[in-house]
This record gives C-alpha cells, structure tokens and sequence, in this order.
C-alpha cells in the first residue's frame, strides 16, 4: 500500500503526514515520526484529512449559469464564458473594476500565477484573500518590526522556553501541534500565562489568568511596561530609540488605576511582571484572539516594545511568535497576494524589482496600489474568486452576500459549492491538496512539498492550471507546465525564496527561508530585525471607546470569541465526515447559536443553560442557547466569531489605518424568551 509524505490542509502548523492510497483511493493518514512540528502526532483534524479529498459532494465538472442555473459545461466552454464576462467588464469599465482573491489554502504556485494573471492578464492591482482580515496589521515583513504571519521565531522554542506568555490565543483548540509543546513546558517546570477574556482549558492550568475585557488589551499590555520600567527599573540604562517616549506614554497605568478598565487583577499583573523578569527564555504566542481585537496593531506594537526592551535592555531573551489560523496563509502573503506589494514582499515603486518581474513575466505589471478584500465589495462590477469566500470570512456576512450578488460577472473556483459558488456565473471545479504537487508554507516559514496522491475526480484541475487556461483564452497564454517550473521561478524572482530547491521534502520539515542564499541576497527575514521600542499612543489606549461601554439598558456586554470553536463553519471541516461529527456536536447541542455566560450573570437575567435566551442590542434581536460556564467572566458574554457574524448583534469597529473590519464587543440586554 503506498504511502505519500506530504502536509496537513488545515491550521498553520504544517504538520507532516502519510497519505494511504489503496486502489487509487484515499483510505487513511498516519503522522511523521520525523517531522519537526508535529514529531509524530496528529489532531482529530489531520488524523481524518483524507476525508475531505473522498467526498462525494466534491465539485467535479465546470459549471455555468444558464437561465438562473448552474449547469454542467466542458472546460472550452467555460473558460470562454468566463474570458468573455472579464474581458467585457474590462472595456467597460477598466481594470480598476475587477477583484481577484487568492486562497490561504492554496499552493505558492497557484497563488503565484493568480498574482500574475491579476496583476498581468488582468491589469487590475485589486487581489487579496480575505482571510487576511485575521492578520494583525502591522508593519511589512521588511521593515523588521513582528506581525502576525511574519514571526522570526520557531515553534520549537517553546521548548526550552521557562515562561509561555499566551496573548489572545487558545492553541489547544486553533493550533494542537503548538499546544501539545505548551502542556509539555508546562510539565517540565515552565510557567505559563494566559492573557484572554475566556478561562480556556490552558487558561485554567495557566500559572496566572489574566481575563483581559476585550478591546482593552492595549491598556493592560501598557501596565505591564509602566510595572517593568517604572517601579522595577527594567532597562533603565539602556539608550535606545523611543525609550523615552515609550516611558512618558505608560507613565500613567499604574495596575491599580487601569484594573477597571481591563478586568486584569493588579496583583496578578504583578506577579508577571516578576515572572518575566525571572525568566531566561520567553516565547509570546498570540492568534486570532489578538488578531481580530479592535485594538490588535497597537497591542502588536506594544508585544515589540516589550521583545525590544529584553533584547537590547538585558531581560530575557523573547520570541513573539504569532500563530497563522490557515494551512498557506504565510505563503499567500509570501506570494504577493496583496493589494500593496509583488511576490516576495517587493514594493510597488522599486523600479528595479518590478522590472525584473516585468522581464520575466513579459508584459507590463499593474503597478498601483490596490483595494483590500473589504474595500472590494460594493467597489468592483466583477471578480475572479479562487479558494475564498468573503461570507465566510468578513464580519458582516449578510453585507458580503449582497455585495456578491450586485456583481455584475463573479468567477469562483473551488473544491466544493462554497455560499460564494452557489451566486457565481461561472464555478470551476479545483484539485483538492492530495490531487496535486506544490508548496506551502508554515507559519514559522517552513516551506514544504505536497504531494499527489490520487487523482482529481471527474474533470477538476490545479488552480494554476484553471488560471492559465483562462488566461489563455483571453488571448495571454502563461507558459507553466508544472509545478516545479513555477515555483523556480518564485526561487529566481522572490529572493526570500532563493536557494530553496524543489521539492522541499515534507517528511523533515522542508526548508526555511531565508536560506544563506536568500541571506546574501540582501533580505531582511520577516521580523528578524530589531524590534522597535515605540510609544503607545493614547487613542489606543482608550479601547474600544463608548461603543463598548455598558448601561442600563444594556448591562452586558457581548464579545465575539475566535478562539471558541474556531473551526466551525469551516469548508474543508463542515466536508470531512469525522471531522464535521466532532465540530457539529455543539450546532446539535446549541442549533440558535450558543451564548456563553457566567453563573452569576445567568442568574442576574433569569436565563438558564441549555435554555433560549433572547438577546437584544442597539443594532438587532436575536435568540440564542444560554451555555452557563466558568469560562465567561461576569459581566461578558461570549460567542463564537464565527457565529458572531451572522447574528447581526454587534458593532463592527473600521481599523482607522487600513480600514480592515472587525466585530467590536457590543453591550447587549439578556433575558428568557416569553
């Protein structure tokens, strides 16, 4: 029976493992006893990743729409129908028009030649992939300051780490491989704190829980430097840019003062002050519970002050590591898939490096700066989807639908019917992970090799085969024929990228880039620089502002968690029949939606667990299934993320530098349903 090394499809770990093939078909995995990550140990999603390559509801055929329906075409055919829709919004409208989103599941090469027929065949700069909305904006991963999928560090330094400092972040349920390191820490002496508003599992073996009030984690985080640098005198002699400033910004949050605001105990913070200053080796490990905070870009700043002062003020040496919720989100952003950069992080207005591109691809390049996901709904009168769906993705899922189905042509190519393919013109059917050869990369940098296994059912193929056909039949052939002879072109042109041979194995962890060739080549690694010591800002330190803030009316206050069941919903989930058994337990359990609460506050509105509640705030009326649980603290309420954004209950806060949404915590009123 044979069987084929390769990467697991789901979270950024990249972990490794065998695919078991029998008959040309997929009939199971086991884990790599060698692989770095995983060291022979696999989630319930890995452990059933061959599931979602054997499904019968997978896409098979193109589909076109033909009088209000999806019917089944030839390839020829579709490919014309959707170079004809592109090009004639083209000629009406310009390149300006159209959107193309890239997938954080898809390879490097797939991503690679979207970018190219985006920015290429299309001349439009708008591409992005929405689940970018999930990254914390943050300098670019040149510029050498930290940002979520852009981490220096690797996982393994959790290893030898005596203190984990956990910000935002549940890794036993978004990241298993990194919490299975952290129970391991945690059994051989190391210390442990979790900064999150929900008294998670690892919350509750934590050493101290600090149950941070969201939108406040700017606040607490500035708590945490005014203990260090002020009444404990870290880095007081140390003479570095910003210090000063730094100083004057936190002189004023004293724990005592800000314990309101943040709910974080001003003796706990004490105690992690001294733990930190205690410790020799640090490793800071944030997600989407920082991510998606509307404060997430100054509290990021504020975790590379902290790193910064340690490095160069004489404290412990710290790792900030951010963790990626999606399999190739790091090498979608690798990839240039981005509306502000080419593939390898190259800027727009270096002439020299777009001219390279330009030779290599053999046309002029779009060259402006173009929208963002969210910017492109409600902008453009036409877009070309590839492994994304915005319904699923942005906080405002309902405003998503609509603004898809005003478009005037909508391309979607997939590996299943996604919201989004159910309102296309045209839906493509894709190859699914063990269908097809390429690369991914890990959330630590990792590039790795996947490898075919089976082959794609019915008539789906690659997605960068599936893009250069279109591209050819809009009269601009792109002349790939392999995975390889791509991604040697991303080796050539992306110099992060140089000295990477293909195939990376997947069975040892594949390579990280930068090689000592992408080194010479002058790259700065991603968040390898210095970090800077830079003052918070006092708009950030407000929070959330009086949006969050609770009365009479609303008493409570509602906070949407991304770290609480943060697969559910999820494509590649909701299709692996294992998998989708584990995840559905809650959906049977809660089927209006699960609204956790704290005893005490259960108790306050008169609702009981298990039973309808109805939920009310400025924006709407819901009603959901009250969960009376530990984990909630009094006072806030807590829903899945995922839940949040169809409820249409809360606020939805705009980043005031890139304008990414966010759900914002909303005060709500509880009570039984009459």
């Amino acid at each position: 029976m044979p069987e084929i090394a390769t990467v697991c499809p789901y979270c950024g770990c990249g972990c490794g493992l065998y695919l078991h093939v029998r008959d040309g078909r997929l009939i199971g995995v086991s884990p790599s006893r060698s692989h770095p990550v995983s060291q022979g140990r696999l989630c319930v999603k890995g452990w059933h990743a061959h599931e979602v390559v054997d499904n019968p509801n997978r896409l098979t055929h193109p589909l076109v729409r033909r009088e209000g329906n999806l019917v089944v075409a030839s390839w020829e055919e579709a490919a014309e129908v959707v170079a004809n829709g592109l090009s004639k919004v083209l000629e009406s409208e310009g390149p300006q028009a159209i959107g193309v989103l890239g997938s954080a599941r898809c390879t490097n090469e797939d991503n690679y030649v979207l970018v190219r027929f985006a920015r290429g065949t299309l001349r439009t700069p708008n591409i992005d992939c929405s689940a970018r909305v999930q990254c914390v904006p943050g300098p670019a991963p040149t510029s050498g300051g930290p940002s979520l999928g852009a981490g220096a560090e690797e996982i393994a330094d959790l290893d030898s780490a005596d203190l984990i400092l956990l910000v935002g972040s549940d890794p036993t349920e978004e990241h298993p491989a990194v919490a299975a390191r952290v129970y391991r820490a945690r059994q051989r002496g190391a210390r442990v704190v979790a900064a999150a508003a929900r008294a998670h599992p690892l919350a509750r073996l934590a050493d101290v829980h600090l149950p941070v009030r969201p939108g406040s984690e700017v606040r607490w985080l500035g708590s945490l430097l005014h203990l260090l640098l002020a009444e404990q005198g870290f880095a007081a002699d140390a003479d570095m840019p910003g210090l000063s400033e730094l100083r004057a910004s936190v002189a004023g949050l004293r724990p005592e003062d800000t314990e309101a605001a943040t709910n974080v105990p001003a003796e706990a913070l004490r105690e992690v002050a001294r733990l930190y200053l205690s410790s020799k080796q640090v490793v800071i490990l944030y997600s989407t519970g920082l991510a998606l905070s509307t404060v997430a870009g100054p509290a990021l700043q504020a975790l590379g002050s902290l790193a910064a002062l340690s490095s160069r003020g004489g404290g412990p040496e710290v790792s900030v590591l951010g963790l990626l919720s999606r399999n190739n989100l790091q090498g979608c952003r690798d990839m240039g898939v981005a509306p502000d950069s080419l593939p390898g992080y190259v800027p727009l207005n270096d002439d020299a490096a777009v001219a390279r591109f330009e030779q290599a691809w053999k046309c002029e390049v779009a060259r402006e700066k173009g929208l963002r996901a969210w910017e492109m709904l409600g902008r453009v009168r036409a877009m070309y989807v590839v492994g994304d769906d915005v319904t699923r993705s942005l906080p405002d899922a309902d405003a998503a639908r609509r603004a898809l189905e005003a478009l005037d042509f909508l391309v979607v190519q997939d590996i299943f019917m996604s919201p989004a393919a159910s309102m296309a013109d045209v839906v493509l059917p894709a190859a699914a992970f063990a269908e097809r050869e390429g690369t991914w990369t890990n959330l630590e940098r990792r590039v790795q090799g996947i490898r075919k296994a089976v082959a794609p059912p019915g008539e789906a193929r690659e997605d960068w085969r599936i893009v250069a056909d279109v591209s050819r039949a809009m009269g601009k052939p792109l002349p790939y024929e392999s995975a390889k002879q791509i991604f040697e072109e991303i080796a050539d042109l992306a110099s992060i990228y140089a000295g990477i041979a293909y195939p990376p194995a997947a069975v040892n962890g594949g390579i990280r880039w930068p090689t000592p060739e992408g080194r010479k080549a002058g790259e700065t690694v991603a968040g390898s620089g210095e970090a800077e010591v830079t003052a918070l800002s006092a708009e950030a330190l407000k929070g959330p502002g009086a949006r969050a803030e609770t009365n009479e009316e609303y008493p409570l206050l509602l906070a949407a968690d991304p770290t609480l069941r943060p697969w559910d919903g999820e494509v590649t989930v909701c299709h692996t029949l294992t998998s989708a058994g584990e995840f559905a337990v809650v959906a049977r359990d809660y089927p209006d939606g699960m609204l956790c609460l704290n005893p005490e506050d259960a108790k306050r509105f008169g609702v009981r667990g298990g039973r309808p509640a109805r939920v009310v705030s400025p924006k709407g009326e819901s009603q959901m299934q009250v969960r009376v649980t530990e984990e909630a603290p009094e006072g806030i309420a807590l829903v899945p993320y995922n839940q949040a954004m169809h409820s249409g209950l809360m606020e939805i806060s705009t980043d005031p530098e890139t304008g990414r949404p966010v759900l914002a915590p909303t005060p709500i009123l509880v009570g039984p349903v009459q």
